[in-house]
């Protein structure tokens, strides 16, 4: 089963360090995160009260992911996974866009994927879905959950069977290359899972999974990530993921959007913001993760036209955000 739902955030957090408390998690349409996929740490670190886990050093790697928040109605096989209220979007590369789907009622409950080149697709619907932890979430909370879902494998349908049982293992402070997070708590889970498919004779695969994550209240994904999987084949490390940057919409829901086009894109030295706005417009400029390589202000009024030098920034991706009385605009820039 892919496994990519696995992330972290931007956000400095203080606090006092005592028992932490996870209640009902919330995410809003238009929520981003950026998750570096592949996180370059060897292991989880030990457990217990007020540990510090640093994490600090390896940096993050430049496998970096953005995921954006958008109703589960509003996505491709939506009818797929009943229950799912919300749904991550995120363009892994033009040949790879995923849509995972899940719910925060109880917890955070996965639903399934569907993942397409554009053209065609293919799901991994999760009939009976998996509840990875329930809130509110304390230092002393545990549970168990069965999973299932179907499959492809080799080309052939296949159905998946698991049992997912997670415990609270410790708290504390947690510090990644970009921020130190305070009042974290860290779930240790095990999950034993049996995929089934019929090749002209049946071929089952047993394979067991053992999976740290640290979550805080008011990040809706885990700040950090850690598996091992081991199945016939030997153990390696799974999914290691680390949240880079979270951007709440919460603030701008209440704002109209803002009509921004942009071009050439990719661009080299200069791109073009067509916008319709009033008065004084603000940008910023982001890069892949999270921090903030320009800003400034447009003049509008007698053209909607502007031109941003772009000359002086690194290839890579750009996330570009206008503000003004009259909304937000967003946009991906591509600078090469």
């Amino acid at each position: 089963m892919i496994r990519t739902l696995t992330p972290l955030a931007l956000l400095t957090a203080t606090g006092l360090l005592a028992q932490p408390t996870i209640p009902q998690i919330t995410l809003n349409a238009g929520d981003q995160l950026v998750i570096d996929a592949a996180f370059p740490i060897t292991g989880a670190g030990p457990g217990g009260n007020s540990v510090t886990w640093n994490f600090a050093d390896p940096g993050f790697s430049s496998t970096q992911w953005t995921y954006t928040a958008i109703p589960a109605a509003s996505a491709p096989m939506a009818a797929d996974f009943p229950g799912s209220i919300m749904a991550f979007y995120a363009e892994i590369d033009q040949d790879f866009i995923l849509h995972a789907f899940f719910d925060l009622a109880n917890g955070f409950t996965d639903h399934g994927e569907h993942v397409s080149d554009g053209v065609s697709g293919m799901s991994s619907v999760n009939t009976d879905p998996m509840t990875f932890y329930t809130t509110p979430l304390l230092a002393t909370s545990s549970g168990s959950d069965t999973y299932g879902s179907m499959e492809e494998f080799a080309g052939f349908p296949a159905t998946l069977s698991g049992v997912h049982n997670w415990t609270v293992d410790g708290y504390g402070t947690l510090i990644l290359p970009n921020a130190t997070y305070t009042n974290v708590l860290r779930i240790h889970a095990q999950q034993v899972e049996t995929l089934y498919v019929d090749l002209g004779a049946p071929f089952e695969l047993v394979t067991s999974r053992e999976e740290w994550w640290w979550v805080k209240a008011g990040i809706p994904l885990p700040l950090l990530v850690f598996s091992l999987e081991t199945d016939e084949f030997g153990t390696e490390i799974g999914a290691t993921a680390a949240m880079v940057s979270f951007s709440s919409a919460t603030s701008i829901a209440e704002q109209a959007e803002l009509p921004l086009r942009i071009h050439p894109n990719p661009a080299h030295d200069a791109v073009i913001l067509e916008l319709d706005a009033s008065g004084t417009v603000e940008y910023r400029l982001l890069d892949a993760v999270g921090r903030q390589v320009r800003q400034g202000q447009l003049a509008t009024g007698a053209t909607s036209r502007h031109v941003l030098d772009v000359a002086a920034l690194n290839p890579g991706l750009y996330h570009l955000e206008v503000r003004s009385a009259d909304g937000i605009g967003t946009a991906r820039l591509i600078i090469e």
